[in-house]
């Protein structure tokens, strides 16, 4: 019920970018990822709903921590390198409670010879 019936097309399309930034920084440029999840569709319009969970994502991000809001807003996801879990686990706010999730080494995909696969 917060979101606006429509956003402004340059929001929209900054977001876009960003999705599509977001693939690259996942898969090759972990260093574009503060920039990749920049939001201008949801965020900003619920955040009189959620106004603790907003500032957990906005001190994360003044801290150059890729932070977005995960969900309907109970979830903050900070995506961090395992050398910045510890500092980010002792400085959370009161109120909070970290959980530290593993990533997956993912899926490989491997391109079968033609012939042989017949």
């Amino acid at each position: 019920g917060l979101l606006p019936p429509s956003v402004p097309h340059r929001d929209a399309a900054h977001t876009a970018g960003r999705a599509a930034l977001l693939v690259a920084a996942l898969t090759l440029r972990p260093d574009l990822l503060l920039a990749a999840t920049e939001d201008r569709l949801h965020q900003r319009y619920r955040e009189p709903a959620m106004p603790d969970t907003a500032a957990l994502v906005g001190a994360l991000r003044a801290r150059d921590v890729p932070a977005v809001v995960s969900g309907a807003g109970p979830t903050v996801l900070a995506l961090v390198d395992q050398a910045s879990v510890e500092s980010l686990l002792e400085e959370s706010p009161v109120g909070w409670t970290p959980m530290v999730l593993g990533v997956a080494d993912g899926a490989t995909v491997e391109l079968l010879d033609a012939k042989s696969s017949a």
